[in-house]
């Protein structure tokens, strides 16, 4: 009676095990991308036939171990004109995660013979293993790079006459320095062609799919010194505001020209949000290794239900105040991306009718505080 109970058991046990081969082998085959999954315990491979399509050595099969298991997978790659390197990183990310409660890792790009492949990976805990989706991104890289290749024309085409419009004003102002209003109008039009450069830098970062450390050009530099150009740019432009700033001697590494843009943007869409004048301040302090830079205004603010969408693309907050206003939505986005590539947090808070504070938290290691001086920049 015992033996045909442990008759009936393994039975049992190879009947489940057998449906468990079958869901799994049925799930591959019949999803509609290239797809394999990787049974750790088993060491077992699962292919279907859009992913044999592409590499016919990719079938159906198991190892007896597996390291002869990630053996096949590096041969295979190589085969196959990847880069080694970065296979070699794949594979050891597949057999850390292997062991880890809650695997981190979600995809890869990896090129494979003439194709662009988006490798997505979805680990399962019973049995352990990772099912991996082969995506062909070819055709969408390439786009990319032919648009890259486009924005880059049109970059130069557009900064080329606004270089010119820049340094012919610039001669023009020389030659009139004792005519006070027809410098202050050559101002004008250097301050106009700067604001317009700026226009043309948001358009082109946003077409960008996204910034990363890698785009940024990160040097060390003085944050007095930025913002005295900064605010100073703005006396004539904005003759009803009082832009001002209170800051440590504080040095910070980041990219110069994009925290330039960054504030920018800022500091113009609180003198633009604040149509009847008003105080425009830019603090910066220091706590720990992080320097808090905060914009704020005393303009139109932001109603509460508005706030958590401000930086998302092409949004614009509907209220009647905000109506009359013209603006692209892009500028807070752009800000986003700039501070998310430099690892910075950026957040706005708001009272609706009383103004708008913007704050980013940039992360240093380098300061020299010295007694805070306030730099008042208003204009008669």
């Amino acid at each position: 009676m015992r033996r045909f109970r442990r008759v009936r058991q393994k039975r049992s046990a190879r009947q489940k095990q057998d449906r468990h081969t079958f869901s799994i082998a049925s799930i591959v085959e019949e999803v509609q991308d290239a797809m394999c999954y990787i049974d750790f315990s088993k060491h077992r491979l699962y292919t279907n036939h859009l992913l044999r399509h592409w590499c016919p050595s990719m079938t159906t099969q198991s190892f007896p171990t597996t390291e002869a298991l990630t053996r096949f997978l590096y041969t295979t790659f190589e085969a196959h004109g990847a880069d080694m390197s970065q296979v070699t990183h794949l594979i050891q990310e597949l057999l850390e995660c292997e062991t880890e409660k809650w695997p981190s890792m979600t995809s890869r790009r990896l090129q494979f013979d003439d194709r662009t492949l988006h490798l997505i990976f979805n680990f399962t805990r019973t049995p352990r293993g990772v099912f991996i989706m082969w995506r062909d991104q070819t055709e969408a890289v390439r786009f990319e790079e032919r648009k890259d290749a486009f924005l880059a024309e049109l970059s130069h085409d557009f900064r080329t006459p606004l270089t010119a419009i820049h340094g012919y004003t610039e001669l023009l102002m020389a030659r009139h320095e004792g005519s006070e209003k027809s410098y202050h109008m050559l101002e004008q039009v250097i301050q106009e062609s700067e604001r317009l450069e700026r226009l043309v830098d948001n358009f082109l970062d946003y077409q960008k799919e996204s910034y990363t450390a890698e785009q940024l050009s990160v040097t060390t530099f003085a944050l007095r010194p930025l913002l005295e150009d900064l605010m100073s740019g703005y006396q004539t432009t904005s003759p009803l505001h009082a832009v001002t700033f209170q800051t440590n001697d504080v040095w910070i590494q980041a990219d110069e020209e994009k925290l330039r843009q960054l504030l920018h943007n800022l500091i113009g869409n609180a003198i633009k949000y604040s149509p009847d004048g008003g105080t425009v301040h830019t603090q910066v302090e220091e706590c720990g290794d992080t320097v808090v830079l905060s914009v704020s205004d005393t303009g139109i603010g932001i109603p509460a239900d508005a706030l958590p969408y401000v930086f998302d693309e092409y949004y614009r907050v509907d209220s009647a105040a905000h109506q009359s206003i013209k603006g692209t939505g892009l500028g807070l986005r752009i800000c986003k991306r700039i501070a998310e590539a430099h690892g910075w947090g950026i957040h706005a808070d708001s009272v609706y009718g009383e103004g708008t504070t913007f704050t980013i938290e940039l992360h240093t290691r380098t300061s020299c505080p010295l007694p805070q001086t306030s730099f008042p920049l208003t204009s008669d």
